[in-house]
């Protein structure tokens, strides 16, 4: 790729404006209260049965988001159903054969059973088809669980907004007005547009770097540049940059993508652009004191030679710089 093509590309990058760190502290859970008005139904235990995975799967194309919840928070949730009851009811759809398919609700129904509940309140939803039913494990699960991972809402917003847009009537176009799909889907959690195109950028990084995002050991703001990158270049980075151990910076990145724009990444690019020599900066400095004996009349103490130097320096580099 000819130089001239790669100076062109970084024009163009430096002359669009870089989101500002507050766009990435939008990103906080909240749920939503319940509908109030729905009519409760109390259902046997017995009669219910749980959407499975594979159910699930087979409407999205991809597992569910969603990390089990652990056998030591079950038995917590079962303490408290025990202590206070169900405090939201469930959601369910009827099935032929006189049983209920749970849509939201899964770990409260097993936590009633751990402690001895027979029966459950519940909203019964006819009207709910398959694509219905999934949109209602996302979000009931988005609105519900406080700590979730950047992952597991990635994920789950992409297919909330895949499965809107996937519906077969128009998802953009409600009442005359044009909707935007992403927005709607973040007011329903009270997420921002942006912060929903940024999790959903989160879905196009590799494993292990959105494993990354995940623990800490990647940042947000770096994990959204880096999915702009081909797999490919993703894969190399991580492979021989990040497991080397070396830091990113934002800056780095916006020039890894020129290089990626431009098919000109390898592993020398690579090491050229994230291994650059850094200048030694002095840290501390030490000036016998039989240096400064012969000045002892204007130097009081040590804070005024520092001054004194600091003076100098500054004094000295315009004099270099205008020379």
């Amino acid at each position: 790729m000819k130089k001239t093509d790669l100076e062109a590309r970084r024009q163009q990058l430096s002359n669009v404006s870089t989101d500002s760190e507050n766009d990435f502290d939008e990103i906080v859970s909240s749920a939503r209260s319940p509908n109030d008005s729905a009519k409760i139904t109390i259902i046997p235990l017995e009669k219910l049965v749980e959407y499975s995975d594979d159910a699930f799967e087979s409407i999205t194309g991809r597992p569910q988001p969603f990390k089990a919840h652990s056998q030591e928070s079950l038995e917590s949730l079962s303490k408290s159903i025990k202590e206070n009851g169900v405090i939201n009811p469930i959601i369910v759809r009827p099935l032929e054969d006189g049983k209920y398919q749970i849509l939201a609700g899964r770990n409260r129904a097993r936590a009633s059973r751990i402690c001895g509940k027979a029966d459950i309140p519940a909203i019964i939803r006819a009207d709910i088809d398959d694509i219905g039913a999934a949109m209602i494990m996302l979000d009931t699960n988005l609105e519900q669980r406080p700590h979730l991972s950047y992952s597991e809402k990635a994920y789950a917003y992409k297919m909330r907004v895949d499965l809107q847009r996937s519906q077969g009537k128009r998802t953009d176009i409600e009442g005359g007005k044009k909707l935007d799909v992403l927005s709607e889907v973040g007011k329903d959690n009270n997420d921002s547009r942006r912060t929903v195109a940024y999790l959903i950028r989160l879905t196009y990084l590799i494993l292990p770097l959105i494993d990354m995002v995940d623990d800490g050991r990647l940042g947000f703001k770096n994990g959204v540049a880096i999915s702009y990158l081909t797999t490919e270049t993703q894969n190399l980075l991580y492979s021989e940059i990040i497991l080397a151990g070396e830091k990113i910076k934002q800056s780095q990145i916006k020039e890894l993508k020129v290089l990626d724009e431009c098919g000109a990444v390898n592993i020398d690019s690579l090491k050229a652009l994230f291994r650059k020599p850094i200048k030694p900066q002095i840290s501390s400095i030490t000036i016998s004191g039989d240096s400064l004996k012969e000045y002892a009349d204007i130097l009081p103490d040590s804070k005024e030679v520092e001054r004194l130097f600091i003076e100098f320096l500054k004094t000295y580099r315009t004099s270099i710089t205008q020379a």
